[in-house]
């Protein structure tokens, strides 16, 4: 009886690595725009929840916020880690350093209303 070959050949071996190349090539730019945008989308998430931090320091001192229209004060990212109302450590996932005390929320009046602005340094 004669026996059967199982394995493969070179050739074969060499197209499922053309093949697996292939795709690899046209998927990776597709994983890559994936991961830019998720980054971006935490980055925002942080920058929202920095200003948000900055509205609550501002409604519990609100004889420190800006009295007259146009006026504008700003708070930096360190006063606000000071104060307690922003975790320690906030890492920028875009560039994965830890942001810098020196980052500022402008807050402006304008009207009745209030506007913050984060400025990252």
């Amino acid at each position: 009886m004669k026996k059967k070959n199982i394995g493969f050949t070179l050739v074969e071996v060499l197209g499922i690595l053309v093949i697996l190349g292939a795709v690899a090539l046209l998927s990776f730019p597709a994983v890559d725009r994936y991961l830019k945008k998720a980054r971006e989308e935490m980055y925002d998430t942080h920058v929202n929840n920095i200003i948000l931090s900055a509205k609550h320091w501002g409604s519990d001192n609100e004889v420190l916020l800006p009295k007259n229209n146009g006026q504008t004060i700003e708070i930096t990212l360190g006063f606000l880690i000071d104060e307690g109302y922003v975790d320690y450590k906030i890492v920028n996932p875009k560039t994965k350093k830890t942001m810098s005390k020196q980052s500022a929320i402008l807050i402006t009046k304008n009207g009745k209303k209030y506007t913050y602005e984060f400025i990252e340094k």
